[in-house]
């Protein structure tokens, strides 16, 4: 086995200073877990000087809490939350960037809803709030773990700036809802389909890849040196951003076939053999 000194030196030799994983499907498992692992592998990773980002669809304390459960050491971790809206650092324990919709957005999305007949919620202080009347079997309700709360009347006189909005339904409901947004209102936000249930809606030119692009910059790391990791349709511009996208086994078959390279599913630590490939056993690669 190599001695700390041998890996060290691997690891300044190699391409890799930045990993940026998806959470759900990608490096929690079914059951919404850390494996022992993927936990070891970060580990290893951040001990030859390796940067860990989680990049979610999630609220931003969702993520954190997630975040705080890796042994990263000294070195300094970075949440991507809410489809790339946030981005947070746990050594600053604060928001770096933020891409928030405007107020008008807000009123034009939830607009949008009450037309096609559903709700649209927005994403505000670890809740779901929405102006759609709900009954118990909303997909807010149903597919969420967030409190949904009703907007009371008048609420459209106080400014909001939510990270994301979204629609929450059945399967067969997201299925047919792209098709139904009009032209001119597509265009102007970024609409993304983050789960069978989740259409989910940020600011035009937010998604996971601009949020890499943006801590990347800040870390002075070029794309070359990032490999991205996931699973679903709001991963897409992560990997192709970053120098490896990698997709999970169990990720959609688009995902698999715009990615560098497929590692194993969820469910068989493909997350942690990510790190174990092109970081903890590699050799030196050449980047350039």
């Amino acid at each position: 086995m190599p001695s700390d000194n041998d890996m060290t030196a691997a690891a300044r030799g190699s391409c890799y200073r930045l990993v940026v994983f998806d959470l759900d499907g990608t490096a929690l498992t079914p059951q919404k877990k850390l494996t022992p692992r993927f936990k070891d592998a970060v580990q290893r990773a951040a001990k030859l000087g390796v940067t860990i980002a989680l990049a979610s669809g999630r609220s931003l304390d969702s993520v954190r809490n997630v975040l705080r459960q890796l042994p990263l050491g000294d070195m300094p971790g970075y949440v991507i939350a809410c489809n790339g809206a946030i981005i947070w650092s746990q050594q600053q324990r604060q928001c770096i960037a933020e891409e928030c919709l405007d107020h008008r957005d807000v009123l034009i999305l939830s607009q949008l809803g009450r037309r096609l007949g559903y709700a649209c919620y927005m994403l505000e202080n670890n809740q779901l709030l929405t102006d759609f009347p709900l009954t118990s079997d909303a997909g807010g309700h149903l597919f969420s773990q967030l409190p949904v709360m009703t907007l009371p009347d008048g609420w459209q006189n106080t400014p909001r700036r939510p990270p994301k909005m979204m629609f929450i339904e059945q399967k067969e409901k997201i299925d047919a809802l792209p098709i139904l947004i009009p032209a001119d209102i597509a265009g102007c936000y970024h609409f993304v389909r983050s789960e069978p249930n989740y259409y989910e809606v940020m600011k035009k030119g937010v998604h996971k890849g601009s949020a890499c692009r943006t801590l990347a910059a800040r870390l002075d790391i070029p794309a070359r040196h990032i490999i991205a990791v996931g699973d679903e349709q709001n991963d897409k511009e992560m990997l192709f951003f970053a120098g490896v996208g990698v997709a999970m086994g169990n990720a959609a078959p688009e995902i698999k076939s715009l990615a560098d390279w497929v590692t194993d599913n969820n469910e068989h630590d493909g997350a942690a053999k990510v790190l174990e490939h092109f970081v903890i056993n590699s050799k030196l690669f050449e980047c350039d």
